[in-house]
């Protein structure tokens, strides 16, 4: 009798999913961070771009979600070089999505990524004679992710967002935080 019992409860738990939503996801913005180049100077601004899918549970306002993010190309350089630095991550996480009415919600996230920065150098040396030398470094780190922000449902699946998404991200050996300023919207299926 157990065995049923356990069985017709596996059985209603795993048909309750056929009712949740999935949606995607689509944002762009800036990212504001502080990566030095040679000569100790902070490039702190970059065009970024996040892409998510999200699953909501039934009758819940959670969700599980997958963000990739491109945090942004950030380009500087001084007289002694210069550095470009490509900034990506892929990671999984749980959202809260409240409903307020009106068409008003709120998002908030946190997960684990994944990131990936690639930085291309040039240095510039002094002496006699002065040579310039180039070299590529790659890194890849776990950090945690934070984010929050506004919705507005312009029609029952489709909400526009506004989030304001933190990180940490390792371009050199030091890390630095990364706070993302984002626009976008989300279909949900």
């Amino acid at each position: 009798m157990k065995f049923k019992i356990l069985a017709a409860c596996a059985l209603a738990a795993s048909g309750t999913t056929a009712f949740a939503q999935t949606y995607v996801g689509l944002a762009a913005g800036r990212t504001n961070t502080c990566i030095y180049d040679p000569a100790g100077n902070c490039s702190n601004d970059a065009t970024s771009v996040k892409a998510l899918v999200g699953y909501a549970w039934p009758n819940t306002d959670f969700a599980i979600e997958g963000i990739y993010t491109h945090l942004g190309a950030f380009k500087h350089g001084s007289t002694r070089g210069s550095v470009d630095s490509k900034i990506d991550s892929i990671g999984v996480g749980g959202a809260w999505r409240p409903q307020f009415g009106g068409g008003f919600g709120a998002v908030v996230r946190g997960g684990l990524a994944v990131g990936r920065a690639r930085s291309d150098y040039t240095y510039i040396n002094l002496g006699t004679p002065v040579t310039m030398t180039s070299s590529s470094h790659s890194q890849d780190y776990w950090q945690p992710y934070v984010g929050a922000g506004l919705t507005y449902a312009i029609v029952p699946n489709v909400r526009l967002e506004a989030d304001v998404d933190v990180t940490r991200v390792k371009a050199t050996n030091s890390p630095t935080n990364a706070r993302s300023f984002m626009l976008g919207a989300t279909y949900a299926f």
